[in-house]
């Protein structure tokens, strides 16, 4: 294979399949910026010398290094032209990285890049990991092109480009471990007798390009330091990994029941799958080396998602390598490639396929298919909330400032460095205690015992919650934080609302700034905008509208908001299922059934599986609710309690009280610390043990559940049952006096 003679047949197919991968990655890497790194790294790069934490007022302080040039770019391309200006700068890397891999390869090689595009475009994130796809895509072609005995006067690149690339991303170290597997392919090529000489004078000839690329890992503002710091980083923690999912493994993802061939998202298992295949033929034909070259790519993706990007290039040059090889030793594909009329055939299945997916990207239907928060085009992304931003800066509302984990990031760039933020995208600094801490708040109530333990501890005066339905409302209690007692809300859209903590500004500011939810229009009667753009947007803020409404009540408003996004866009399965349960709220089970499965047939979803599951248990259709939970709990990305409660629940009224039990303890795994979920969970349990005529154990739990929640009535009530079921009357007697004076307290 080290081979460079063989040459594609005909010119001009290759030709337009570079041509097709280059116009396919202009517009598949053509995206709105949205932000859940870069605007800490943007911030972080204000200091950009620091070894502390400057960004938050939970952790000031803390250890905290990480490469800056990634983010004075990027503050750089800001400044210049905005988010606009970064778009274009995360197409031009995705263009980049198709070139590098594409220019002088085979047509096989260009075949897998056309059906690597969707993935590479995914890792083109605007952070500061799209300069690791670009330089390792370079690394890979230089080092590999030495392998082959193409070219080997390009080494010197090696040291070169990791001066920038330590300074730019931890990600270097998959720089290092490119070299090592080069070298290891070498190694692999010296237990063959017929290659050992040649494979001993390139391992000679790269040795000082190689040593002298681990030497320059030392020149960055920390020297050794930034090793220690890559350290602390692979010691990921159960709590980071959920909420960082590029730090799972990438094979926890794969789904046979959720694999859909043709679908962009697939496209890291196509690339999978071709290597496999690649690696029978390399071991076939004897190339060890890149087979140990591919093989240890291929461990590494699967290992850990964020690696994809490092993968894909290895993947498509030396897996293309390896079929063209194969290609060539076949008669019957030797014919294929000799006959004009199959070839051409064959350009045509290509150019259709290209042309499709072009154009469910630059429509923004893969947009909407695959529930992404960002649109064809260059600019900031509907899903950040500039507007609330403003506000808050406008107004001059109190710090500290609290926010979610995933908004944070674009809060401490955007109202930084006034407002500091809890904690964001590092971890690092905050650890497992503050992130579970932020967390938990996000879900909890304002009006809750731990928030107000909470701004007592940290000063909290203000709160932004984002609420767009992806990200962002399914983490707020949105209809009780609306009517708190302690905190105003002083803004309302469609991407956040904002509270400030009563008493934090003068009565009379914050009365002028408050604003009612209940009657808080959320989208404005308006001409529907001509702009394909403007259209989109527009339509996202009617589906948030949509959800919104229907979170606080107001069914009629959202009904009319998702009739008014459908006349826009078909094909959203969020509005689907969402229409199913407002169906379902309007009693029309039949209607909202249909909806359901018409979502399940669109993708199926673990959300629709969930919704299904209680439109059956309402209907008391109890074996089909257990079924659906447990699809949904299946489709998962991970264990939800909710899920795992309902099971339950379903499984005692199914008469499977032994197996809900267990359900339940699966589901105390994954318990949140709150007195309402805690609480939820031993009714539940009660109720199990209560089918089982256990009833000291049924007594236990639910005496449990009064105890998280001692101002429900309705558990005072069943404890009552069960102490009269067992004979304790006097217990009963003050259980049930507590029960109706409860009651007697709720206003009428």
């Amino acid at each position: 294979m080290r081979d460079s003679s063989a040459q594609t047949r005909s010119p001009s197919i290759r030709l337009i399949l570079l041509t097709l991968v280059m116009l396919y990655g202009a517009i598949a890497g053509l995206q709105t910026v949205v932000d859940f790194d870069l605007g800490w790294q943007m911030a972080d790069a204000r200091s950009p010398l620091a070894s502390g934490d400057v960004l938050s007022y939970t952790a000031p302080g803390s250890t905290w290094v990480y490469p800056p040039l990634a983010g004075i770019v990027f503050r750089h391309l800001f400044h210049f032209g905005g988010y606009a200006a970064i778009s274009w700068f995360c197409a031009v890397a995705l263009l980049a990285t198709l070139a590098i891999v594409a220019l002088r390869s085979k047509t096989s090689v260009l075949i897998l890049l056309l059906l690597a595009v969707p993935a590479l475009a995914g890792q083109m994130i605007p952070r500061s990991g799209i300069f690791t796809v670009v330089i390792a895509a370079a690394y890979t072609r230089v080092l590999l092109d030495h392998y082959l005995g193409r070219d080997s006067r390009r080494l010197w690149l090696l040291p070169l480009l990791m001066i920038f690339w330590v300074n730019l991303h931890t990600g270097f170290i998959s720089g290092l471990g490119l070299m090592l597997g080069y070298i290891a392919a070498e190694v692999a090529d010296c237990a063959q007798q017929a290659k050992r000489d040649r494979a001993l004078r390139q391992l000679k000839l790269a040795a000082p390009w190689i040593a002298a690329s681990f030497v320059c890992t030392l020149l960055n503002p920390w020297g050794f330091r930034i090793y220690a710091a890559i350290a602390a980083q692979e010691h990921i923690s159960t709590l980071q990994s959920n909420v960082i999912r590029e730090l799972t493994p990438l094979y926890r993802e794969f789904s046979w029941r959720g694999l859909q061939l043709l679908s962009p998202l697939n496209a890291i298992w196509w690339l999978l799958a071709a290597s496999a295949i690649a690696l029978v033929f390399l071991l076939y034909k004897r190339q060890l080396g890149l087979a140990l070259f591919l093989s240890l790519a291929f461990g590494s993706c699967l290992w850990s998602s964020r690696t994809q990007g490092v993968f894909l290039p290895v993947a498509c040059l030396i897996a293309g390598e390896a079929f063209a090889e194969r290609a060539g030793s076949q008669r019957h594909l030797q014919r294929f490639s000799r006959s004009p009329g199959l070839r051409w055939a064959g350009m045509i299945a290509v150019l259709s396929f290209v042309a499709w997916r072009c154009y469910d990207v630059a429509t923004d239907r893969t947009s909407l298919l695959e529930d992404r928060i960002t649109l064809f085009g260059a600019g900031a992304s509907w899903w950040l909330p500039q507007d609330a931003a403003a506000f808050v800066e406008k107004n001059h509302l109190p710090t500290e400032l609290f926010s979610t984990f995933n908004l944070s990031s674009y809060l401490t760039w955007r109202l930084g460095p006034y407002y500091r933020d809890f904690a964001d995208g590092r971890y690092l600094p905050f650890g497992d205690r503050l992130v579970s801490e932020q967390l938990k708040l996000a879900h909890l109530p304002l009006d809750s015992a731990e928030w107000n333990q909470a701004v007592a501890t940290y000063h909290i005066k203000t709160v932004i919650l984002p609420l767009s339905r992806f990200w962002g409302v399914e983490e707020a209690p949105l209809r009780e934080d609306c009517s708190s007692r302690n905190w105003v809300p002083v803004y309302f859209d469609t991407t956040a609302i904002v509270f400030v903590r009563d008493g934090a500004l003068p009565q009379t500011e914050l009365s002028s700034l408050r604003i009612d939810c209940q009657h808080q229009h959320l989208v404005e009667n308006e001409s529907l905008p001509q702009n394909k753009r403007l259209r989109m947007e527009h339509y996202q803020k009617l589906a948030n509208a949509t959800v919104l409404y229907f979170l606080l009540g107001r069914n009629d408003e959202a009904q009319q908001a998702l009739e008014s996004a459908s006349r826009i866009a078909k094909g959203d399965r969020s509005l689907v299922l969402l229409n199913g349960q407002l169906q379902a709220s309007r009693g029309e089970f039949a209607a909202a059934e249909e909806s359901f499965r018409s979502s399940l047939k669109m993708s199926e979803s673990d959300a629709a599986w969930y919704q299904l599951g209680l439109l059956y248990a309402n209907q008391r259709r109890y074996p089909e609710a257990v079924y659906a939970f447990q699809r949904a709990l299946r489709l998962a990305a991970q264990p939800e309690f909710s899920v795992e409660l309902s099971l339950a629940k379903a499984e005692v009224l199914n008469g499977q009280a032994n197996t809900a039990l267990q359900t339940l303890q699966e589901a105390s795994q994954v318990l949140p610390d709150s007195s309402p979920a805690k609480a939820d969970l031993y009714d539940a349990e009660a109720a199990a043990y209560s089918q089982l005529s256990n009833w000291p154990a049924a007594v236990a739990a639910e005496e449990k559940a009064v105890q998280e929640t001692p101002a429900v009535a309705g558990r005072w009530k069943i404890l009552a049952a069960m102490y009269t079921a067992t004979g304790r009357q006097d217990q009963a007697l003050h259980a049930q006096e507590k029960a109706e004076s409860l009651v007697s307290q709720i206003p009428r």
